[in-house]
């Protein structure tokens, strides 16, 4: 027989969570923008990996999918959730997206808007859970500048208080890419994104993200995991 895990109120778009998830099926689809969501995919991973062993569940396999890094268009969208949807195994497909993008203009003026947007292409769909990065991925890197600056040597004020808040013409990953400058690095986002995050306890960037802890809950929900409170 299945099993069965009761889950909370709301979705990152408003809509309700499931009353249940069902315990077959082995796999979580990633769809995603860049590379530096790819190669940081290995540290949310070990998250779920951990999340399942401290309860006793099965472990899921976690894949990426692009979306590519051009205007984000609804086709493209649809493309993949049929696609995966489609496969068995899958227990959910999660998009996440970035609200600045430096591969494409920038189509959404906040993270409500971009998941307004991905959740509108297949509002019934409850193995679908779309997400945004406010302003972009780094955000969720913020909340451990103190060890970013010294991990490169140099000591900098942080950007601002709320990591997703920080913009005003200059998203996070440019503050990051300014910390390097000063350091004399050239910032990587994959390489230094995955570097940044290694090792790190995700649930700092969670308390303070509530876009991250929202994606996050996302992961454990397909997982069969209890979710972050």
């Amino acid at each position: 027989m299945a099993s069965k895990v009761y889950i909370g109120p709301t979705l990152a778009d408003g809509r309700a969570w499931g009353a249940a998830v069902s315990g077959r099926g082995h796999e979580i689809v990633l769809l995603i923008e860049g590379e530096t969501e790819t190669a940081v995919k290995s540290i949310f991973k070990q998250f779920l990996d951990a999340r399942c062993d401290a309860e006793n569940k099965p472990k899921v396999r976690l894949t990426t999918k692009p979306l590519g890094s051009g205007l984000l268009n609804e086709e493209t969208v649809k493309d993949q959730l049929a696609m995966n949807l489609g496969r068995s195994g899958v227990k959910g497909v999660v998009a996440l997206i970035d609200v600045v993008c430096s591969g494409r203009p920038q189509q959404f003026k906040n993270a409500a808007e971009a998941i307004a947007f991905l959740g509108g292409i297949a509002p019934n769909e409850d193995r679908y859970h779309p997400h945004a990065a406010q302003y972009d991925f780094e955000a969720w890197l913020l909340p451990y500048w103190d060890e970013i600056c010294k991990r490169v040597g140099r000591r900098q004020g942080a950007p601002g208080a709320n990591p997703e808040n920080v913009n005003h013409n200059h998203p996070p990953s440019w503050h990051l890419e300014k910390l390097h400058r000063l350091a004399g690095k050239k910032y990587n986002k994959p390489i230094d994104g995955k570097a940044i995050l290694t090792g790190k306890d995700l649930l700092v960037s969670a308390r303070q993200c509530p876009q991250f802890k929202l994606f996050l809950n996302s992961l454990l929900y397909f997982a069969g995991c209890r979710l972050l409170p």
